[in-house]
């Protein structure tokens, strides 16, 4: 009997192998996702969940900032076996970077608690927002090594780990507490949401860290300073996390220029048209550090196959995906309530969007792990200040729309850049083409 997927597929069964369990937890995260959605929408209202929707934009944007980078670089750094192997770090990376982070972070945590007034009531102008805020540097701190933790999980291709701590963990806890928040007091007070999302950070950092200590390191171990992590870092956070940026600043900026209920509306659009985006996330776990080992190895044949096999894989799980919420966006709106079928226009442009994103969707990945970083930070940070400034001038004009057109022009401007780039330096299509002559 034939196998069902040749030898030359090698790679192609390590992504659905590697993939399987991170996607059966993704899955479900989805599904907590829109839980916490529906469930915000109906009990406390869409300004409510507007809120929680720009906390959580600032959580992923102040994150970039925190980490420099080392967020990133970590990944690379714990799929090289230099740095780690057999379960035991071979250089101070670790403790460096947790250093490092750690100052930047609370920083930032002391400029937020000192001006939690003046951005609830001068910038977002919504005074309901200040409790949100004074929790904001506790959830930050937590947020900031629970996300450094996760990808190190990942370069260390801990994949169920990855899979459970990075976000599925955070949207259980949070889900239950606010359940039963809810249940017990009888209401819907605004403070549940802040408090536990609160938990819903603290609890699984705490927890990350039982994963990683003690740590075992060999002697003698390998040094590095933290401007060497830094300067490598760096350009990292200018390529890869600009990305994160451009699909957080529109929240954002929506919430300076519109009101509350608004930001909850486009939050919604944004997470329905955002499916696609999760499955490159998923497969990401598992071409990312193997991106990394078969260019560290020189490996070339290995490294097209893999970005090949990978692109068609993302390519045939995108397109049904792109049909299914093309023909039922409107229904899907309606399930949250009619008033969000005023995002129905957005929503659309986003499913677009998403989808040419996802199928262009591991440029990042090569780029940032061949060394190519500085390249696709100068793409990023250009079409990230693009974002800024579309978002400036077309939200106060069309509103959620203009938020729409702004990232969805800008996501898939970065990827067809980023496409063209690696097609002329590593004579490889990123992207798969159905028909396409080999």
């Amino acid at each position: 009997m034939k196998p069902l997927l040749p030898k030359s597929n090698s790679h192609l069964k390590d992504l659905i192998k590697g993939g399987g369990t991170h996607f059966l937890f993704y899955g479900v995260n989805v599904v907590l996702v829109y839980i916490i959605a529906i469930f915000i929408t109906k009990e406390f209202g869409p300004s409510v969940y507007g809120r929680y929707a720009i906390i959580k934009s600032l959580i992923m944007v102040l994150i970039i900032f925190s980490t420099l980078g080392l967020n990133t670089l970590v990944i690379k750094l714990a799929a090289d076996k230099s740095h780690y192997h057999l379960k035991h770090f071979k250089s101070n990376f670790l403790s460096k970077s947790y250093l490092i982070i750690f100052i930047t972070t609370v920083i930032l945590s002391v400029i937020l608690y000192l001006s939690n007034g003046f951005l609830s009531e001068n910038v977002f102008k919504d005074n309901h927002l200040e409790p949100y805020f004074e929790k904001l540097p506790l959830i930050l701190l937590a947020a900031v090594f629970l996300n450094y933790n996760s990808n190190l999980f990942m370069g260390q291709k801990r994949v169920l780990l990855f899979a459970i701590i990075s976000s599925f963990l955070t949207n259980a806890i949070f889900i239950l507490f606010l359940f039963l928040a809810t249940v017990y007091y009888k209401a819907a007070m605004d403070s549940f949401v802040i408090i536990c999302l609160s938990l819903a950070f603290v609890i699984p950092c705490i927890i990350s860290f039982l994963f990683i200590f003690p740590i075992k390191q060999n002697n003698p171990i390998l040094k590095l300073s933290g401007k060497q992590l830094i300067n490598s870092g760096f350009p990292m956070m200018i390529s890869s996390s600009m990305i994160y940026l451009i699909f957080s600043i529109d929240t954002i900026m929506l919430g300076i220029f519109s009101i509350s209920k608004d930001v909850g509306i486009y939050r919604i659009v944004s997470q329905i048209a955002g499916v696609n985006a999760i499955f490159v996330v998923v497969l990401g776990t598992v071409v990312g550090p193997k991106i990394a080992a078969l260019y560290a190895e020189n490996n070339q044949k290995g490294f097209k196959e893999l970005i090949l096999q990978s692109s068609k894989l993302i390519f045939f799980i995108s397109l049904p995906i792109l049909f299914i919420l093309l023909i039922f966006s409107r229904e899907i709106l309606l399930y949250f309530g009619d008033e969000f079928t005023a995002g129905h226009s957005a929503l659309v442009i986003l499913i677009i969007g998403q989808f040419i994103f996802s199928i262009t969707g591991f440029v990042d990945l090569i780029l940032n792990m061949t060394d190519n970083q500085k390249i696709f930070g100068k793409i990023t940070m250009g079409t990230a200040l693009l974002n800024i400034v579309l978002n400036l001038i077309l939200i106060p004009v069309w509103g959620i729309n203009g938020a729409a057109v702004a990232t969805g022009f800008s996501i898939v401007l970065t990827n067809v850049l980023a496409l063209i780039y690696i097609k002329k330096n590593f004579n490889v299509w990123p992207i798969y083409v159905p028909l396409q002559k080999k």
